[in-house]
């Protein structure tokens, strides 16, 4: 195991989010040599709870690992029982059997719905189960010649209708952070200062994920990307307000960064001469924040909107010029 590799993915890994559980849980896995290997983790977010994978490949010219992508589903299938595990058993007809192993069921929905569209055109078999091991687990769900031929009954939701989730590709320990991850999920937007194009030139853009949209072949949604050419001014929108975060430089920023990453971040406002903890997030699709209460619900934003002064201005400019006319005229 190469040293300097090892404590290049431990920062890649601290920078994008993840914690020494799973940093101890890689060392590991390198020390023990293996060609690729998969880390799983789960938290609980406003959605439900959330599971992780993260994808660690060795380079087949050397005993470097990299990091390559991480999968982030708001799974709702329930989580097995300790120590169990998901099997997926394919098949090519005249060929042995290939099982893999995942703790998440997204990713075996995921490799079974790819061995089910290969054998369309070629005879092959498949099957999922779950269990300690292969020989004692349970079937949940089998497929022959590209067809589904039998599901469990509680099982048959998780696979027809998969968790939403989305895999983030990583380029040299570069991309969205977990966190930032999540808030897509959540149906946020994240801005991003280092987006690479195909060309991989950088370009800054504020990401949502399109939920609306045909997903991706390997099951991803498609983003929607709003560049500093689309016109939307996060401080400019902010300063349309009356937060009292934004009477100081530290809290502006921290604000601003907060939205940035995706947060809905908690802003200070003035209720009836006393002071009031709301939520708020950028909208950069339609060059808005929204507000919502504590516990979630939808504030509108002219509550809390600076009065605006235009019209005075422009009434009081309209006399003076009319004076100044009739001054001139020795009316």
């Amino acid at each position: 195991m190469d040293a300097k590799n090892l404590e290049n993915l431990k920062e890649e890994m601290v920078k994008l989010g993840f914690g020494e559980n799973l940093i101890g849980q890689m060392e590991a896995r390198m020390a023990a040599n293996e060609s690729r290997f998969i880390l799983y983790d789960e938290l609980e977010t406003e959605k439900g709870r959330a599971e992780m994978a993260l994808h660690f490949n060795q380079s087949r010219s050397s005993e470097f690992y990299y990091f390559n992508k991480f999968d982030v589903v708001l799974e709702k299938q329930p989580p097995l029982a300790p120590g169990e595990k998901y099997f997926v058993s394919s098949q090519r007809q005249g060929e042995d059997a290939v099982v893999r192993e995942f703790d998440m069921p997204s990713l075996a929905v995921k490799e079974f719905n790819a061995r089910l569209e290969g054998s369309r055109d070629i005879r092959g078999a498949a099957q999922i189960y779950a269990g300690v091991d292969l020989k004692s687990s349970r079937e949940l769900a089998t497929m022959a010649d590209g067809k589904i031929i039998d599901v469990e009954k509680d099982f048959y939701k998780t696979l027809k209708n998969p968790a939403p989730g989305q895999t983030f590709y990583l380029e040299k320990g570069n991309g969205f952070t977990l966190s930032q991850g999540l808030n897509l999920l959540s149906g946020r937007s994240v801005f991003r200062p280092d987006m690479l194009d195909i060309q991989l030139k950088e370009y800054s853009a504020w990401v949502k994920l399109d939920f609306d949209a045909e997903k991706d072949r390997g099951g991803s949604f498609k983003s929607k990307t709003f560049t500093e050419n689309y016109g939307f001014d996060l401080s400019a929108v902010l300063d349309r307000f009356e937060f009292r975060e934004l009477g100081s430089a530290d809290k502006r920023s921290e604000l601003e960064n907060a939205l940035k990453n995706g947060d809905r971040a908690v802003v200070t406002v003035d209720m009836g001469g006393k002071k009031e903890a709301i939520l708020v997030e950028a909208v950069p699709e339609f060059k808005q924040v929204n507000l919502y209460s504590l516990e979630g619900k939808s504030i509108k934003r002219e509550e809390h909107q600076k009065e605006e002064k235009i019209a005075e201005v422009s009434v009081g400019k309209d006399k003076a010029v009319k004076k100044e006319q009739e001054q001139g005229l020795g009316i």
